[in-house]
């Protein structure tokens, strides 16, 4: 079985991929939105709730977890989860997929991923020619989170992110939740848009049967709405009470 976490919804669209990619797999997904969001809390408050919740994902059948919150990844939960399951997380796959031959690299992130600066650290590794610029958006999440009108997003993001439009060779679209706002973004900046809906990831080792199960800490009917009306799924919720 397959695990993928997030603080909220942005991870329902990798979800959506790996289901297509491997349909007779069994997943389960969290979304802890009760503590959402997490660009808010600090590192030590971050791991103790990581811990908690990729061990409740290990234990549900878990023997691999995908964290596709880049504000988990950035943390390094991935070589501090004390547990069996094998942690991935987002950061260094979402960089595999930048062409080699990238020069200015803008990365745009949540306020906590942007000064962790995470990206910066991966990307000097892979790519040490690259200029990276880091730029944290403070509301986005939470305006994807809430449904926020598409027209209501531009706006948004021409006030932050008009300085940035030319310049750069592509963006990386650093949170899970941005890409549901991909078209405002492509409006906006008019260049080449990078995210972790495409990572490469490994094949598992036997298949399951093909079952899903969507769990989030906050609220059941609020998640549903949100399943209605950004993925036009009618998909069981189920609560999970997970408290540091």
């Amino acid at each position: 079985m397959i695990g993928v976490f997030d603080s909220g919804i942005g991870g329902l669209r990798l979800l959506d991929k790996l289901r297509q990619r491997w349909p007779q797999e069994d997943f389960v997904y969290l979304a802890d939105q009760a503590h959402v969001p997490y660009g808010s809390l600090d590192r030590d408050t971050l791991l103790d709730l990581l811990q908690l919740n990729l061990n409740w994902l290990e234990k549900q059948g878990a023997d691999r977890i995908v964290v596709a919150c880049n504000t988990a990844s950035a943390t390094g939960i991935a070589r501090r989860y004390r547990g069996q399951a094998q942690i991935v997380e987002i950061i260094s796959k979402t960089c595999e997929q930048i062409p080699a031959s990238t020069e200015k690299i803008l990365v745009l992130a949540t306020p906590f991923t942007a000064q962790s600066h995470r990206y910066q650290q991966v990307l000097a590794r892979q790519l040490p020619q690259a200029e990276v610029k880091e730029v944290g958006l403070s509301c986005l999440a939470f305006m994807i989170e809430h449904l926020c009108p598409k027209q209501e997003i531009e706006t948004y993001l021409k006030g932050e992110l008009n300085a940035y439009r030319n310049g750069f060779d592509l963006a990386v679209l650093a949170c899970t939740h941005f890409p549901f706002a991909r078209d405002q973004f492509a409006k906006v900046l008019g260049i080449p848009l990078i995210d972790s809906e495409s990572i490469a990831l490994e094949a598992p080792a036997q298949p399951g049967q093909g079952t899903l199960r969507i769990a989030t800490t906050g609220n059941v009917e609020l998640l549903a709405r949100q399943l209605r009306g950004l993925m036009n799924w009618d998909v069981p919720c189920e609560h999970v009470q997970i408290e540091v």
